[in-house]
């Protein structure tokens, strides 16, 4: 049976980014549902990103404008990302952030306006733990949604499908659900008229929208926009899908369909509240059973913020910590498509395992590790990338939290300790022998530090 330890280091992994072994000892006195309820309290006061001003001020920008919005944005993008990154790595409102992470690759967008991201960002923060029909219903008026879906050219005289497809497909019933390609025409001229003005705003175009009679999903009205989000709403299927895409991400790859159930039915009947439904799978005994820790594959972002927390990991230059989640596969605000990254073991391959497992003992010897640009086209030919120069990460760290953590255990019991508190999965596989091989036996300072670099280097470290 897992220890007490285990569980609320499980807790913190999945509701967070991982917390400090000192951190998690203090915390263990307590119950988990007292821990939970802890997430929830210091997750109602929290910071929105606001590195970037409105470039519109509330007045229509001008073609020029736009256009040199758009040469600016890829390096505000940059910027935000790791305005954004360093929030998580610092904030108390742990749970709010993880959730809005979540958010942002359900509804994943990118644009080529910094603001409106930005903007989206925030929209997420705000209704990530909150009713999940409040923001169904703010997304769908989302600027940056509107743009990267092509709604603004949704109008009667020429409708445009991409939105009301990826609503139903994506963002609510899942593909093939329920909804029928007429649905879609139909809930396509619901959403006619729905754009973006030139201040960057949420505008309604009457003029651009249908408004005869419109039949979707077995109901027939003069719909519009709205009426088609609550439409779906009112169906259990979406309350089932998101809840498996939740349980997924927090809980399991292998859906327990059982549990999946249970919760959907909590989530539908509570009117899609939202922290209703992570407190009870915080809370939930099978939560915390043995087939769930140590489960699921850390995302790049998880890992990159768990060692930001851990060993206070920071980038010397932005680019460094960009470039690490480029080449490990995730990087914020710029999704691959609108079905977002796919996560799990699409996270691990030979190349970005490799680069994953060698993070923490390249840190401690020399200050960084190497990141090598992929080809911008899959199709590139190998010699290209090797043409390419290979960069160092160059990074700043603090073990002393850890290795401290540790200074009084036993020496015959330091790997054994090491291990419970970095590994969640079943450790029973882990040849101590070859542990002991790498471990620097010339000081007690060393002898920590070194057998702490080598447990993160383990497959098993990435398992969180």
């Amino acid at each position: 049976m897992a220890s007490q330890q285990r569980h609320v280091q499980h807790l913190y992994l999945r509701a967070g980014f991982g917390e400090s072994p000192a951190i998690v000892k203090q915390r263990s006195a307590k119950e988990i549902k007292q821990l939970v309820d802890d997430l929830f309290t210091e997750s109602k006061q929290y910071r929105n990103l606001t590195y970037l001003e409105n470039p519109a001020k509330g007045k229509e920008v001008s073609n020029l404008k736009v256009l040199l919005l758009i040469l600016k944005s890829q390096e505000q993008m940059r910027e935000l990302n790791n305005v954004w990154m360093g929030m998580l790595a610092s904030t108390k409102a742990v749970l709010r952030e993880k959730m809005t992470l979540f958010w942002h690759d359900h509804f994943a967008t990118s644009t080529q306006f910094a603001y409106l991201m930005q903007l989206q960002n925030n929209t997420l923060r705000k209704h990530a733990l909150g009713r999940f029909d409040k923001l169904l219903h703010a997304i769908a008026k989302d600027p940056a949604m509107i743009i990267y879906l092509n709604n603004q050219q949704n109008k009667k005289d020429a409708p445009n499908e991409n939105f009301a497809r990826e609503v139903m497909e994506l963002f609510t019933l899942g593909e093939g659900n329920k909804y029928t390609e007429a649905d879609i025409k139909e809930a396509a001229r619901a959403f006619t008229g729905w754009t973006v003005n030139k201040k960057g705003e949420f505008e309604f175009v009457a003029k651009d929208h249908d408004d005869e009679s419109k039949t979707f999903l077995g109901r027939a009205g003069n719909f519009n926009g709205e009426d088609i989000i609550n439409i779906l709403l009112e169906e259990k299927q979406t309350a089932k899908y998101v809840t498996t895409k939740i349980y997924k991400e927090f809980v399991n790859d292998n859906v327990n369909d059982a549990h999946v159930e249970a919760l959907s039915t909590i989530f539908f009947d509570s009117g899609y509240d939202i922290s209703a439904l992570m407190r009870n799978i915080f809370t939930a005994d099978w939560f915390y059973a043995d087939e769930n820790m140590g489960s699921l594959i850390a995302s790049p972002v998880d890992l990159i913020t768990r060692f930001r927390r851990l060993i206070k990991m920071e980038f010397k230059e932005e680019k460094g910590q960009f470039n690490t989640q480029k080449i490990l596969g995730q990087v914020l605000f710029f999704p691959p498509n609108v079905a977002g990254w796919k996560g799990g073991r699409n996270w691990v391959d030979s190349s970005t395992l490799m680069l994953r497992m060698q993070i923490p003992t390249r840190i401690i010897r020399g200050g960084g590790f190497n990141v090598r640009p992929k080809p911008e086209f899959e199709d590139a030919p190998e010699d290209e990338m090797t043409l390419k120069t290979s960069k160092k990460a160059d990074v700043r760290s603090d073990w002393s939290g850890v290795v401290n953590y540790f200074k009084d255990v036993p020496t015959d019991q330091l790997t054994e300790s090491v291990i419970e508190t970095f590994i969640q999965s079943s450790s029973d596989h882990i040849d101590r022998n070859i542990i002991a091989q790498y471990v620097d036996n010339s000081s007690d300072e060393k002898r920590i530090l070194s057998t702490i670099g080598v447990v993160m280097s383990l497959p098993e470290f990435q398992l969180i």
